[in-house]
C-alpha cells in the first residue's frame, strides 16, 4: 500500500537533471506564467503525457474493428475540449501536436491575470493562496487548479473579500472583466486607446507657450544684467583714467628730467667757450697793445 506519509509523486522527473537546454526552457516558462519552481513544469508535463501516450495506442488500434478505440478516442477529445485545451472538432494527431504551454495557460493562476483581476501574474498566484479568488460561489486556494471552459466565466473575487472594493489599493488599475481575453487582444486595446491621442494632440501647444513664457521670463532678468554691468562698467571707467594720470604723470617727469639734462649740460661748455674766446681776445689785444 505505501506509507501514508510519504504519498506517491504525482509527477516524473526529467532522465537527466543537468541538460542547459531544458533548463532554460523551464526558466522561461516560469518567468512567463510566474511558477513557484521547476516542479509545476514537470507536473505539467506528465500530465499532457498521460493524454500523449493514451492517443499513441489509440492511432495504433485504430485499424482494427474494435467499437471502444472509437469510444475512447470519442471520450478523449470530448474531455480536452471541455478543458479547452483543443478545439472541437480536433483528432488524435492534434494531441500529439500539443505542447506544456497548452496545459499552463489552462491553469487559474494565469487565467486570473488573463481576466485582469491582477496586474502580474506573481500577484494573481497570492490572491489565490491568500482565499480571494473563487470560481462561482466556491473558494479555490490553489493555483494550478485546471479550468474548463464552462467554469471560467464564473472566475471572481471572493464574497467576503476587500478586493471588491473599487479604491482597493491592490487591485489593478485596468480591471477587464470580460471573457477570452488574452495578451494579445489586451495589446491591440492599448494601441487603440493610444492612438486617438496622437491625433488630437492638444498638449504640443501649450507646451510651446509655456515654453514661450519661460523664455520671456529668461530674457527679462537678462537685460536688467545687462544695464547692471554697463553701470559698473561706466563706474570702473571712471576711476580708471583719474588712476592713469596719477600714474602716468610721475612716469613722464624722468622722461622730461632726462631730455631737459643733456640740453642743461651742454649749455655751459658754449658759455666757456665763449668766455675763452673773450679771454683770449683781451690777452691778444693787450699783446698788441704793447
Amino acid at each position: 500500500m505505501g506509507s501514508p506519509k510519504f504519498p506517491k509523486k504525482k509527477y516524473e522527473t526529467p532522465f537527466h537533471p543537468w541538460k542547459e537546454d531544458r533548463i532554460e526552457s523551464e526558466r522561461g516558462l516560469i518567468k512567463k506564467y510566474g511558477l513557484k519552481n521547476h516542479k509545476e513544469v514537470w507536473k505539467a508535463k506528465t500530465y499532457l503525457g498521460r493524454y500523449r501516450h493514451q492517443a499513441r495506442e489509440l492511432l495504433a488500434k485504430i485499424g482494427g474493428k474494435d467499437p471502444q478505440v472509437k469510444k475512447e478516442s470519442e471520450q478523449l477529445l470530448l474531455h480536452l475540449t471541455r478543458m479547452s485545451i483543443l478545439p472541437a472538432g480536433s483528432s488524435l494527431d492534434d494531441v500529439l501536436a500539443l505542447e506544456t504551454e497548452s496545459v499552463l495557460s489552462r491553469r487559474l493562476q494565469t487565467l486570473v491575470f488573463l481576466k485582469g483581476f491582477s496586474s502580474t501574474t506573481t500577484q494573481s498566484r497570492q490572491l489565490i493562496n491568500h482565499g480571494h479568488v473563487a470560481i462561482g460561489e466556491r473558494k479555490v486556494t490553489i493555483p494550478s487548479y485546471m479550468v474548463s471552459k464552462d467554469e471560467e466565466n464564473d472566475i471572481g473575487y471572493t464574497g467576503k473579500s476587500p478586493l471588491n472594493e473599487l479604491s482597493h489599493p491592490a487591485r489593478p488599475k485596468t480591471d477587464v472583466y470580460k471573457t477570452d481575453v488574452t495578451t494579445s487582444k489586451i495589446e491591440k486595446t492599448d494601441e487603440e486607446t493610444v492612438k486617438p491621442k496622437k491625433e488630437e494632440e492638444p498638449e504640443p501647444e501649450v507646451k510651446k507657450e509655456k515654453t514661450e513664457k519661460k523664455e520671456e521670463k529668461i530674457t527679462e532678468p537678462t537685460k536688467e544684467q545687462e544695464e547692471k554691468t554697463e553701470t559698473k562698467e561706466e563706474e570702473k571707467t571712471k576711476d580708471k583714467p583719474e588712476v592713469k594720470k596719477e600714474t602716468m604723470e610721475p612716469a613722464k617727469k624722468p622722461e622730461d628730467a632726462t631730455k631737459e639734462k643733456p640740453d642743461e649740460k651742454k649749455s655751459p661748455p658754449d658759455e666757456k667757450q665763449a668766455e675763452l674766446k673773450e679771454e683770449n681776445k683781451e690777452t691778444d689785444e693787450k699783446k698788441e697793445g704793447k
